[in-house]
């Protein structure tokens, strides 16, 4: 390798690694609060009515809420959208303050570490059908059907407490795909949050239909981390004023419609005396939601190809960002990695095989996690950009370091001899004979590395960065054309890749051996 380019790279990495933000995990969330003079809150912007994203802007009943919390507070709110994976787990990592995203208050979250506000919302699990389906009604009939539901959510619990077998059970990241999965029949029904149910339904599936009413009635709370019992102190004192003076009944009414019960906001307003609700999923003394009307705003109309385009542009560019950051980091460790794992020196060549082995023995999303989630335990706090680049270029390196290395080893041993015959050095020969022939006959599987690379890119959406299929699942779950959106997406990745492939050929041709004849 060039050693000026070997020198810019070690000044950029440096650079890089300075560039690192570096926070104290020791922090409470009050702590973290004051220092930011915001709150940020982690929400899965996909679940209207509590949150979706709305001309690129995150709207709903949890917004609002959280906007009217703030306020009393006198800290303004910042919602973070993130996929439902990692939205929890934000809170453990300190990359939230607080979740607010339609979250049941259950015992086994609440054993888990999570800390809950009072009850702000009275909801319950039902079951959406394809119109017409008489075989379902209820949960019982589903014991020997095939339901679907957003995983980790309190509708997978409500089905197993039903006694579906879990094998009929199908866990889906987001309600839309589920119900997708009902609507294609795969799956006999969904089951979900009534709210949520009834304002996707109207807006994306007619040809579903809710069926048994509320067949498990439950709270919704705020979520923050165990020991914070001042910012939850803070929130419940929030809630109380914002229930008393009539605002929380405005927010109810502009996003479900339906007048709010009294007995309804009675229920909501009983807490015990540590500030717990009365009542949680699966009790029996809890007070029933209220019926959801028609919401508010009216059907969206047929999306235009801009409205469509704009916002998967945006998209595009950040995946095309990540995609150039990845190969400038991933190409040269690779290189390294591979020249080193070839040593003649024993603990360096194990230990790049060791990582080799590590990287492509565990799931880049696993790697995603770890770094975005669990470094913060070990007081090394990335920013969502950072962790994204990271992970994929730790990844990257490790299989580009593979395709160096049969590269390289399909080169003649001949040729070494021959330079060094001719009073070259390793280093030398390398530059000059070895590699150059190397990267004519690895840029097919290195063209192949970088297509895979631009798709893998949509896994860092778990961190809260919007890249195209995040782009694209936010359009598709306000827009009620979710099939015309996803086959937009395809097209743009399409777009994005061919260049790459048609550069490839046209460097095989260019540097194809003249033969003889």
């Amino acid at each position: 390798m060039n050693v000026r380019y070997l020198s810019g790279f070690r000044v950029l990495l440096s650079s890089f690694v300075l560039a690192l933000p570096f926070s104290a995990q020791g922090q409470s969330a009050m702590q973290r609060v004051r220092l930011k003079n915001e709150v940020v809150v982690a929400t899965d912007a996909t679940y209207p009515p509590f949150e979706y994203v709305e001309n690129g802007k995150v709207i709903g009943f949890d917004v609002d809420l959280g906007a009217e919390i703030g306020k009393e507070i006198g800290i303004s709110f910042r919602f973070q959208s993130l996929e439902w994976a990692g939205v929890l787990g934000s809170l453990e990592s300190g990359k939230a303050d607080l979740v607010m995203s339609g979250v049941t208050i259950t015992q086994e979250r609440k054993q888990k570490g999570y800390l809950f506000s009072r009850p702000y919302f009275l909801s319950g699990q039902t079951i959406a059908r394809r119109k017409g389906d008489t075989r379902i009604a209820h949960l019982s009939d589903l014991k020997d059907k095939v339901a679907s539901v957003q995983q980790e959510t309190t509708g997978q619990i409500a089905l197993e407490k039903a006694g579906v077998p879990k094998d009929h059970i199908l866990k889906f990241d987001q309600l839309q795909d589920g119900l997708t999965d009902v609507q294609n029949r795969k799956s006999d029904a969904a089951v979900a949050d009534l709210p949520a149910l009834t304002r996707i339904l109207k807006r994306s599936f007619p040809d579903l239909e809710l069926v048994g009413g509320v067949e498990v009635s439950e709270n919704v709370g705020i979520v923050a981390w165990k020991g914070e019992t001042e910012l939850i102190a803070r929130v419940n004192k929030a809630l109380e004023r914002i229930m008393a003076d009539g605002r929380y009944a405005a927010i109810h009414a502009k996003w479900i419609e339906e007048r709010l019960p009294l007995s309804t906001l009675a229920g909501l307003e009983k807490v015990k005396g540590d500030g717990s609700p009365v009542s949680e999923i699966g009790s029996d003394n809890q007070v029933a939601p209220p019926t959801l009307g028609a919401v508010s705003s009216p059907l969206s109309s047929r999306l235009t190809v801009s409205e469509i385009l704009k916002p998967l542009v945006r998209g595009a560019s950040l995946t095309l960002q990540l995609t150039f950051y990845t190969l400038l980091f991933g190409v040269p460790v690779g290189l390294i990695v591979a020249l080193m794992r070839m040593s003649v020196i024993k603990p360096i060549s194990l230990i790049a095989s060791v990582y080799v082995e590590i990287i492509r023995g565990t799931p880049l999303l696993m790697q995603i996690y770890v770094i975005y989630f669990v470094l913060p335990s070990i007081h090394i706090n990335l920013n969502a950009f950072i962790s994204g680049v990271l992970a994929l270029s730790l990844n990257a390196a490790a299989y580009i370091s593979e395709i160096f290395r049969a590269g390289i080893e399909s080169i003649d041993s001949g040729q070494m001899e021959a330079a060094k015959a001719l009073g070259m050095d390793y280093r030398t020969a390398m530059r000059y004979v070895i590699l150059p022939q190397t990267v004519r006959r690895i840029l097919p599987p290195m063209t192949n590395e970088a297509v895979s690379l631009l798709k893998d890119t949509s896994l860092v959406s778990v961190v809260a960065l919007a890249e195209i299929m995040r782009v694209g699942k936010e359009l598709a779950t306000n827009s009620g054309e979710p099939t015309r959106i996803y086959l937009t997406i395809a097209v743009v990745y399409l777009v994005l890749t061919l260049p790459l492939t048609m550069l490839t050929r046209f460097l095989e041709q260019k540097w194809k051996p003249v033969s003889r004849g």
